[in-house]
């Protein structure tokens, strides 16, 4: 784990891609919730993410894995739960809905610490 003081110039736009891909990937966990056989897909945990963009130096794309499934599937082997989906999608809709809000706000007070306000 790097222990490193991180900008939240830095960081914020490396959440908001990362919480960008997994709402793709959970949106398509959802519109393949009747297809035959389809295995449910979650991204690499944000801690990983970030490891990856520091060694690339940019914003490079998660990791796209096969997701752990503890709701068991269907007689036609997809294992997507509509209700876990629903879950997982409001939660990441509202950590963007936070990361956005601190750095608009983090833009905010530097506009006001150089008077431009």
């Amino acid at each position: 784990m790097n222990t490193e003081p991180t900008s939240i110039f830095d960081l914020a736009p490396k959440r908001l891609q990362w919480l960008a891909t997994r709402q793709k990937v959970v949106s398509e966990n959802i519109a393949n919730a009747d297809v035959t056989e389809y295995r449910a897909k979650d991204i690499e945990s944000f801690a990983s993410y970030l490891d990856d963009a520091r060694g690339s130096g940019g914003l490079p794309d998660a990791d796209v894995t096969e997701a752990e499934v503890n709701w068991g599937e269907d007689m036609s082997g997809n294992n997507v739960v509509l209700e876990e989906q629903i879950m997982e999608a409001n939660a990441t809709a509202g950590q963007f809905r936070i990361a956005a809000s601190l750095y608009r706000k983090a833009h905010e007070m530097l506009h006001t610490v150089a008077g431009r306000r």
